[in-house]
């Protein structure tokens, strides 16, 4: 992975071995948030300034249908992606702490 001698002490190794893996979860979660607020926009709307978005923004029930199955379906790809990155992550994770330990 990386030398020892580039990162420093033991405690910012361990920090570095540790929170890659959340901060690659975040970023990651981050990014289909923000897919699944840009394809709610665009879809079937025809907004021809910012004020008609304010308006829309303003005066939308939040308790449809259609905006709770996107938020159960964006929470649920968030979810598939931290078991992911988890899975993926946990050991090089693990060894790369066990091993700025030694």
């Amino acid at each position: 992975a990386y030398p020892e001698s580039c990162i420093g002490s033991m405690r910012e190794r361990l920090l570095l071995g540790a929170l890659w893996p959340i901060a690659f979860i975040l970023l990651g979660c981050s990014a289909l948030a923000f897919h699944a607020l840009g394809v709610w926009l665009v879809s079937d709307r025809k907004l021809a300034s910012v004020d008609d978005l304010r308006n829309d923004l303003s005066t939308m029930a939040i308790g449809t249908r259609e905006v709770r199955s996107s938020c159960v379906r964006t929470t649920l790809n968030m979810l598939y992606w931290a078991v992911f990155v988890a899975y993926l992550a946990l050991p090089s994770a693990s060894r790369s702490i066990f091993k700025a330990k030694q």
